[in-house]
């Protein structure tokens, strides 16, 4: 045997670093405390979820209001070229259906959580301040 064999060979064996349970208790007590983190990590998902969810549907409205605003500035470029009546029946219907998203977004910015979703109304709300300019 070479000199590495031998040292192999002199290692104590590894100690177990955790201890099986002892009783029938200890198992129903570690299922117990499984489920419960199981339904704490449940509840945090569906909160998440949630969130995540009214975060990307005031996104939508906001890029919605964007559009349109956009929409609407464009189309007042247009009125040397189109019938002024007509240019502003078009913009007439297009902010109305951009006061209906906004009616749609106060929704979902309704109650305490609605401070969180600032950053993602904004530039929709910009956009549509500039359209009125």
């Amino acid at each position: 045997m070479s000199d590495n064999d031998c040292q192999k060979d002199s290692r104590q064996p590894k100690k177990q670093r955790f201890s099986k349970p002892a009783a029938a208790s200890s198992t129903e007590d570690m299922t117990d405390s499984k489920r419960a983190i199981i339904e704490a990590f449940t509840f945090y998902r569906d909160q998440l979820d949630a969130h995540y969810d009214q975060r990307e549907r005031v996104i939508k409205i906001s890029r919605d209001v964007t559009a349109l605003s956009k929409k609407i500035v464009f189309s007042l470029l247009r009125i040397t070229q189109e019938p002024a009546a007509k240019v502003f029946a078009d913009v007439e219907h297009k902010h109305s259906a951009v006061l209906d998203l906004f009616a749609k977004m106060s929704v979902e910015l309704q109650g305490s959580d609605g401070y969180k979703y600032n950053r993602q109304a904004t530039p929709g709300l910009q956009e549509y301040i500039e359209a009125l300019g």
